[in-house]
């Protein structure tokens, strides 16, 4: 019998015994808590928002699209621009969305995105300027990825096109032969001239290739000067 009793009290003390040590860890003020407490996030849970169907930052385009994911325009590119400031023609300022004409399928069959060197045409190497383009400013050809590893700042249209009456002193207004019923005539790329050429070659290009475009918001061909330019009064 005492045998019997002995081990009846052991048991219950061994149980008393687990039972503390098991409230113990239990208790967040402990050692073991606290430790838990400091380990690592689980890999993905700092990134729980993010759905994996949603494309990285500057990852690449959804399949078959072409386009390029517009988180990649940040604060060191401008989403919109007003072109033809200042101009003394008797039409004013045009807007321009940089953002969809960079990014999104802007090319005249709309199947591609327009490449930077279209406008920016002095950011390529001197060996892939085509006649009359002269000037280069770039070792290699500007692009979207080359841009992002690049210090180089891209040049504005006015950098080298300038209004009529605003050349600096150190400066030359570029110029192009053009010609007309045969006879061929030198005339100033001053910045309006400029914008046209590429702006309205483009877009009656894309109008020619889908004349559906004539009726979309904001498109206009080369007749169509009212729809881009806000009018000087």
């Amino acid at each position: 019998m005492k045998n019997v009793a002995k081990l009846i009290i052991v048991s219950v003390f061994v149980l008393l015994a687990a039972f503390a040590f098991s409230c113990g860890l239990a208790d967040p003020g402990s050692s073991s808590a606290q430790l838990s407490a400091a380990s690592p996030t689980p890999p993905g849970a700092a990134n729980s928002n993010v759905k994996p169907s949603d494309p990285p930052a500057n990852g690449p385009a959804a399949p078959g699209t072409g386009e390029v994911p517009s988180q990649v325009l940040g604060q060191s590119i401008k989403k919109k621009f007003v072109l033809s400031q200042d101009s003394l023609s008797e039409y004013g300022d045009s807007p321009f969305d940089h953002e969809t004409h960079a990014l999104k399928n802007y090319s005249p069959d709309g199947k591609s995105v327009i490449a930077c060197i279209e406008c920016h045409h002095t950011d390529q190497p001197k060996s892939a300027l085509k006649p009359p383009l002269l000037t280069s400013e770039r070792d290699v050809t500007l692009t979207l990825e080359t841009w992002k590893t690049s210090k180089q700042k891209v040049s504005e249209c006015r950098a080298c096109h300038f209004q009529d009456g605003d050349v600096p002193d150190d400066k030359e207004m570029p110029t192009a032969v053009y010609t007309d019923g045969g006879k061929k005539t030198v005339k100033d790329l001053n910045n309006e001239l400029a914008y046209h050429i590429n702006c309205n070659t483009c877009h009656d290009a894309a109008f020619k290739l889908r004349p559906e475009l004539k009726g979309r918001p904001g498109f206009a061909t080369s007749k169509d000067c009212a729809t881009c330019h806000v009018v000087n009064k």
